[in-house]
């Protein structure tokens, strides 16, 4: 071994950091003191010149272009440390632990002269190479190590892009050999603290020195590489995902279908050629009332009588691959699956077999479920059907919209006869292009309308025969030429001339249930759609849609209507309105001339009646009477004519809230006077009572009901309004649709009060709302329809109870108690007594609108309720119940007409009445005596200073537990004016001065006069005072001079 060569032992012992002597050799380039840290004693050229020399050997030796680079590099590195030996030592501070960073990057060096060297700055050695040195005439190596990350050890792409230097053989190559004192050993990689290891690390990424050339390539790498990364990751979680969706779906797929039992081809063959599934109606007891008549009017046509034109237009612009694929496709499939997962409504996609399956076998809700047997039984009807025998079901079965009559018309022959009156094998090209695009959308594209008359605007209809005419160019089934003069062909003049449609024999009650039925679907229909009957309510267009859609649904679905109709309270209805209905006033001939058209048209006004008879528990409507002839008039008087309301309106929407609200009580004071109502716009309303009078008299809230006074009922509305009392939410609760009969506007007038509306309910809902009362003020929704099922038997609408708590217990009955004397000794009289011979608890109201135009009675017992509206349809003038017609006055033919009925229905079934029942008060409601002029308890108020006791007469009442009878106050009155109360207080002052005079009169008299004077009843002894009015005998009413109101 050369004695100039230290031992392993050495070697090992100056790389162990606990070695003192030895230890991290960057400390000794930190201090410039140290005697290592430069060497004075060697010729520093010829070192520099040994150097270049042995370099030069190296580039040789590896024959690499790259090292020519590193070579200048190092050479101009090689000159900044010469450079930099001979400084003057302070600047040699600058050194400090270069060498720590320096070992582990390597960076090109633009090459520089020496005598540019000569004049450098202190130069940053984070910068250089690590070097080598060996003492003597021994080359120095330019070692270093390629920068790695310190967590993965890879090499870095900054590194990966420079030329590779020169690498040692071994781990001795490492470290630079020598002897004596001036020779020393500079690491490649010292041992280094964990601190100085970090530092490092951060540093390993430095671009300084580099060109931006060689910046911009680095990042360009370092930037795709990471996109490929990305991508790869990207691909290999998402083929993960997909391979899990799909394992997903298939096992979702089997568990929707796998309980499912499919169809044999003999069930499947008769599905997809029926072309009728005949609905029908039923009473309660599950007789049938009528087949529904389905408008659709479908003939059948073979494939070899269709127009090859009609085949290529379906498959072209439905289903181009319907000869290639086995029933569905499954991109479009996989597609509308993902549209049903993410918006609910999976459209489009379908094949014309899943059009088939969807039409025939299938119902239409857009459920996976759905969506799941669709394919299923697709795949299966194409293994069992050839695909002629599949086009020809689809064309026999499909809607084309409506004919020139406007009747629906379902197949590929009613479509061409009745657009354009000739066979479907005799069609050109565009009319085959018109027809095979209209079961997309039948009733957009149609020319015709429901009454036969040509469509105004046939754009869409013509725009989508384009689309068809150039799927057919696209799919090469017509030529070029043959297209562009297609689209210049004119299809409206093939349109045939429209026809009238024969009429349909109907009845009261088909036409009742039918229209019931339909609105229970499109509800269904509007519901599943997102939306809510009150948004479809405020458009008619958007309403007919969704109105004639159920309809069709329900003419051509097979349903089973299930109705509440009692078949022989029914017809016994309709015999006792017949028999009557010569009693309800006089018909009225005349001749309408029409202003638009000038057509001159004859017509009979005869009077009309609606009855409505419901069940007050359930809300069954039992029977009805929609009118008095079907065949002059279909008008159904009973659940679709709006009429005013007239003072029926009281009672639900005036004294129930004002007593709920504790506003009122069946004893409140309210004048009878003149009240003015000026508007905005600077008109007044002077309302009066029935006959055009004003009493000038202070009523009770129970006798303003009872004798249907129109001004003190305005006063306590206008009550209700001042305390902002939301009576629209009274009504909605009680089952009035608040767009077609009380708008929440409407409320807020006070002519509401009285019946001033503008639509007004049905009888239905009248009647129905009129239940509350007897149901302990809940409201139970009438209804006519029980329950519908479909062709399959599944029940698609149940009616479900869903009461509603429109007023309380105790203000429930303090109402019942009110209207029994309307039916007692009210306005009800002639009802009642009919009603005498049949006896039972009856509540009733009356009800007259302005002008005598509607004339109602409603009575209840605790188990039924029987509405009645008398009037004129008013079509082509303006009639109305006239008591100078000689058929008596309009309030008694109405009652006389509606205890006819009655009294003929209870002959058959009394049962139905209840009458042994009887409305009970509850706990919570007692009574209490109070002052009857007053209505509250007794006591004294001052007048003019002077204080008046009022004690008497008092008069017994009912009252809430919780709310008794109030205390005396000057202001008691309910909406009284100040000139009510200097009438009322003036005339009880008046008389209370004259009372006192008498009084000291006779106290002058002689006792043979004390008999006499016990029996005045002005005598002091009498600590009551007169009465101000006595309805027994009442004063001569005020009558004004403005005709206005004449409500009962």
């Amino acid at each position: 071994m050369d004695k100039d060569q230290p031992s392993r032992k050495d070697r090992q012992s100056k790389l162990d950091p606990k070695n003192k002597k030895y230890s991290t050799l960057s400390r000794r380039h930190r201090d410039a003191n140290h005697p290592h840290a430069h060497q004075e004693s060697f010729d520093s050229k010829s070192r520099h010149q040994r150097r270049l020399e042995r370099i030069a050997q190296l580039e040789k030796r590896q024959g690499e272009s790259a090292v020519a680079s590193t070579f200048q590099s190092k050479q101009s590195d090689l000159n900044r440390h010469v450079a930099l030996q001979e400084r003057p030592s302070k600047k040699r501070e600058s050194l400090r632990g270069a060498t720590q960073s320096v070992s582990e990057q390597t960076f090109k060096a633009r090459p520089q002269d020496d005598d540019s060297l000569a004049s450098m700055e202190p130069m940053d050695f984070k910068a250089l190479p690590p070097l080598a040195f060996k003492g003597g005439t021994q080359s120095s190596k330019v070692t270093g190590p390629p920068v790695r990350s310190h967590q993965t050890g890879r090499q870095s792409h900054s590194e990966s892009l420079k030329a590779k230097p020169f690498q040692p053989a071994n781990s001795d190559s490492l470290q630079s050999q020598g002897s004596g004192k001036d020779d020393h050993t500079l690491q490649a990689n010292p041992p280094q603290s964990s601190k100085t290891k970090k530092k490092q690390s951060s540093n390993q990424y430095s671009l300084e020195g580099y060109t931006l050339k060689e910046k911009t390539g680095i990042f360009t790498a370092v930037f795709f590489n990471l996109v490929r990364r990305f991508i790869l990751l990207i691909l290999v979680v998402g083929t993960l995902l997909a391979a899990l969706m799909a394992g997903t779906g298939i096992g979702y797929f089997a568990s929707l279908v796998g309980e499912t039992e499919p169809p044999s081809r003999e069930e499947m063959a008769e599905a997809i050629n029926r072309l009728d599934q005949q609905s029908t109606l039923y009473y309660a007891s599950k007789e049938p009332i009528a087949n529904v008549r389905s408008d659709v009017v479908r003939s059948v046509a073979s494939l070899e009588d269709i127009s090859p034109h009609i085949i290529q237009g379906l498959i072209s612009i439905e289903d181009q691959n319907f000869y290639d694929h086995p029933g569905v496709n499954p991109k479009s499939t996989l597609r509308a699956i993902l549209q049903t997962f993410l918006t609910g409504s999976g459209t489009g996609g379908s094949t014309l077999t899943q059009q088939l399956v969807k039409q025939q076998l299938l119902t239409h809700d857009v459920t996976f479920f759905r969506k799941a047997n669709e394919i299923l039984l697709s795949l299966r009807l194409e293994k069992y059907f050839s695909k002629d025998e599949i086009l020809t079901a689809y064309l026999n079965v499909s809607p084309f919209g409506r004919n020139n009559k406007g009747e629906n018309i379902a197949g590929i022959r009613e479509a061409s006869e009745g657009i354009f009156g000739i066979s479907p094998a005799d069609v050109n090209l565009n009319q085959a292009a018109f027809l095979v695009g209209l079961p997309q959308n039948p009733y957009t594209y149609t020319p015709y309308n429901q009454y036969g008359e040509r469509s105004e605007d046939m754009t869409a209809g013509i725009a989508r025969m384009k689309n068809v005419l150039y799927s057919m160019y696209r799919n090469q089934y017509i030529d070029k030429d043959t297209y562009d003069k297609a689209l210049q062909y004119d299809i409206t003049k093939d349109f045939i001339k429209s026809e009238s449609r024969p009429k349909e024999r109907q009845t009261y009650l088909y036409q009742a249930v039918m229209n019931a039925a339909v609105e229970k679907i499109m509800a269904l229909n509007i519901k599943k759609d997102g939306n809510s009957l009150s948004q479809v309510y405020q458009d008619v267009d958007w309403y007919n849609d969704y109105y004639f859609a159920a309809e069709r649904q329900l003419r051509t679905g097979g349903y089973k209507v299930y109705s509440t109709i009692d078949k022989e309270i029914y017809n016994q209805l309709q015999i006792s309105a017949k028999e009557h209905e010569s009693q309800l006033g006089p018909l009225y001939e005349g001749v309408y001339t029409d202003p638009n058209t000038g057509e001159e048209i004859y017509y009979v006004e005869k009077p009309q009646s609606g009855v409505v008879v419901m069940e007050n528990a359930t809300g069954k409507v039992l029977g009805f009477v929609a009118g008095t002839d079907f065949e002059s008039n279909q008008i159904d008087h009973a659940f679709r004519m709006h009429r005013s309301p007239g003072s029926t309106i009281k009672p639900l929407a005036v004294y129930g809230p004002a007593l709920e609200q504790n506003i009122i009580t069946p004893a409140s004071i309210i004048p009878d006077t003149e009240l003015v109502e000026t508007y905005a716009d600077g008109t007044e309303w002077r309302p009066t009572n029935y006959g055009n009078v004003i009493s000038n008299k202070f009523y009770t809230a129970r006798t303003s009901l009872q004798f249907s006074y129109n001004l003190p009922t305005i006063r306590i509305y206008q009550a209700l309004l001042n305390q902002g009392v939301p009576i629209s939410d009274y009504l909605t609760r009680m089952g009035f649709n608040p767009i077609t009969s009380y708008t929440p506007e409407e409320t807020h007038n006070l002519a509401f009060s009285i019946g001033g509306v503008t639509n007004g309910p049905t009888v239905f809902e009248q009647t129905s709302a009129f239940t509350t009362f007897a149901n302990q003020g809940k409201h139970i929704e009438g209804y006519l329809i029980e329950k519908i099922e479909d062709a399959y038997g599944n029940i698609v609408f149940q009616q479900e109870s869903n009461p509603q708590q429109v007023f309380s217990e105790d203000t429930n009955y303090l109402m019942v108690d009110m209207l029994r004397d309307v039916n007692r000794q009210g306005t009800g009289g002639v009802a009642a007594s009919i009603l005498s011979a049949i006896g039972g608890d009856w509540i009733a109201k009356t009800g007259t609108s302005e002008s005598l135009k509607d004339i109602w009675y409603i009575a209840s017992t605790p188990k039924i309720t029987i509405g009645s509206w008398i009037g004129y349809d008013n079509q082509y003038g303006e009639y109305f119940i006239d008591p100078a017609d000689g058929y008596g006055q309009e309030g008694t033919r109405s009652q006389q007409f509606w205890g006819k009925l009655v009294s003929d229905l209870y002959a058959i079934r009394p049962e139905i009445f209840g009458i042994d029942q009887q409305f009970q008060q509850p706990a919570s409601v007692v009574r209490q005596s109070v002052v009857e002029r007053t209505g509250t308890q007794p006591g004294s108020v001052t007048v003019n200073y002077q204080s008046i006791p009022v004690t008497g007469p008092l008069k017994d009442e009912l009252f809430k537990a919780s709310y008794p009878a109030p205390q005396l106050s000057a202001d008691f009155m309910i909406s009284g004016s100040e000139r009510d109360y200097q009438l009322f207080w003036g005339e009880i002052l008046r008389r209370f001065q004259e009372s006192q005079t008498t009084s000291k009169d006779a106290t002058e008299e002689s006792s043979e006069e004390d008999d006499e004077d016990e029996e005045n009843p002005d005598d002091p002894d009498h600590s009551t005072p007169p009465d101000l009015y006595d309805p027994s005998q009442p004063e001569e009413p005020y009558v004004p001079e403005p005709v206005s109101e004449t409500t009962q």
